[in-house]
């Protein structure tokens, strides 16, 4: 499962993960962490969106 840093100006850094990859985009579980509680949701972000995302470097992928 690939990991990537979501740009943000928060100090509590957000990750996004691809859980499955589909036909037309990928399921994506965002894991927003802050100092009292962690945000989890699982979205579909189309194929042309998320590679948007990373050309723009909204996204950036982590090391393994």
């Amino acid at each position: 499962m690939k990991t990537f840093a979501i740009k943000s100006t928060d100090l509590s850094p957000s990750i996004l993960e691809l859980v499955t990859e589909i036909e037309n985009g990928y399921v994506v579980r965002i894991v927003r962490r802050r100092e009292d509680w962690e945000d989890v949701s699982e979205e579909f972000m189309t194929r042309e969106l998320f590679e948007t995302c990373v050309r723009t470097g909204y996204l950036a992928e982590l090391s393994a």
